[in-house]
């Protein structure tokens, strides 16, 4: 009678204790998020025209006059990208699309749009101004102010906008 009372306890020990755990090994691995994506624009670059940043110039005084002008509202497509000092820049080639917009206020804005051969798209924001000095104060994507150099020929913009601690990259833009 004692055998079958402690068999009948252990049977009821059993019944209420949780399930074992799963071994980890045979447990699947929860799926990460996925990286959230900022959507500050809608600008599409034109992923034939892939860009990669080029070594720093060797003559800088040949963009270092970058005297401003006026930017004509539109798509201008990236045609070259230049190191100035110790720019860090981006790995590879990327296609960048760089829309500017001009409010009935005044208010010029640069939607920017990059995109690798991967198809990572990187875009950001900005309010561009020129009194008392050209600067960028980016609203979406990016955070902060820079300064900002540029020249307007024809249909071409040229931008430089710092980039890394110690340098600047020197954009150059065709419009669409």
């Amino acid at each position: 009678m004692r055998t079958l009372i402690s068999f009948a306890a252990a049977a009821a020990l059993l019944a209420c204790s949780p399930p074992a755990a799963p071994d980890r090994a045979d447990a699947p691995s929860p799926t990460p998020p996925a990286p959230q994506q900022t959507a500050c624009n809608a600008v599409t670059p034109d992923a034939s025209r892939q860009v990669a940043v080029q070594a720093p110039l060797a003559a800088a005084a040949a963009v270092s006059d970058l005297r401003g002008g006026a930017i004509a509202p539109g798509v201008y497509d990236l045609v070259s990208a230049t190191r100035v000092d110790a720019a860090t820049g981006w790995q590879g080639t990327r296609a960048v699309a760089l829309a500017v917009t001009e409010a009935p206020n005044g208010v010029v804005t640069f939607d920017w749009a990059g995109a690798a051969t991967s198809g990572e798209t990187d875009r950001w924001t900005a309010t561009f101004s020129e009194i008392p000095q050209a600067r960028l104060n980016y609203t979406c994507g990016r955070m902060g102010e820079v300064d900002a150099a540029f020249v307007v020929q024809g249909e071409e913009l040229r931008l430089r906008l710092p980039d890394g601690a110690n340098g600047a990259l020197d954009l150059v833009f065709d419009r669409r």
